[in-house]
């Protein structure tokens, strides 16, 4: 393995470039400062990785998609435990907080598409969470993956079909069509 020698101040000029990236994607400015603190703290400590095999802008948003992706799994546990807290039990003298049947709804659909989501082959389940979660494009999905067009988008209609089934199945078939 081929190792090139980076700098802080290399990888620092590409802030920018990331920034733009990811509140694109994003939407939300706090959230892409910090995600894109985040990459770039992560390719300060492994930069000794970085083989010289593809551009250090590449090599960079790579690590930033990792970074988006993982931000939005950990915003996913934030809200299921969020709704966990709201729960109030019936003798806490306050009002419950939202109907209770509806959170419990909501809990359980998330819980299920989670559970959905395990069962997915990995590289089908990573389609989906790019195109579907992240918001990338065909091409850009494509490249991530390195996969055809034409197979992105048949993983994508399969995965989008089997979670419609098995969610349907669990009783959730009026909300997986959305």
């Amino acid at each position: 393995m081929n190792q090139v020698r980076l700098r802080q101040e290399d990888i620092g000029k590409y802030r920018p470039q990331l920034l733009r990236y990811a509140r694109q994607r994003l939407r939300d400015h706090a959230l892409a400062e910090d995600v894109v603190q985040d990459s770039l703290v992560a390719a300060v400590e492994n930069a000794h990785r970085y083989a010289g095999d593809s551009s250090l802008g590449t090599w960079l948003t790579g690590i930033l998609k990792h970074k988006m992706v993982d931000s939005m799994r950990a915003a996913g546990r934030r809200s299921r435990e969020e709704l966990r807290e709201e729960e109030t039990p019936a003798d806490a003298g306050g009002p419950p907080l939202g109907d209770p049947e509806q959170s419990l709804h909501a809990r359980g659909f998330f819980e299920c598409l989670e559970h959905c989501m395990r069962s997915l082959p990995r590289k089908a389940a990573r389609v989906f969470v790019l195109r579907e979660v992240m918001g990338l494009d065909v091409a850009e999905t494509c490249r991530e993956l390195a996969i055809s067009a034409t197979s992105c988008s048949v993983t994508l209609h399969r995965v989008r079909q089997r979670l419609r089934t098995q969610l349907a199945a669990e009783g959730y078939g009026g909300l997986a069509g959305r």
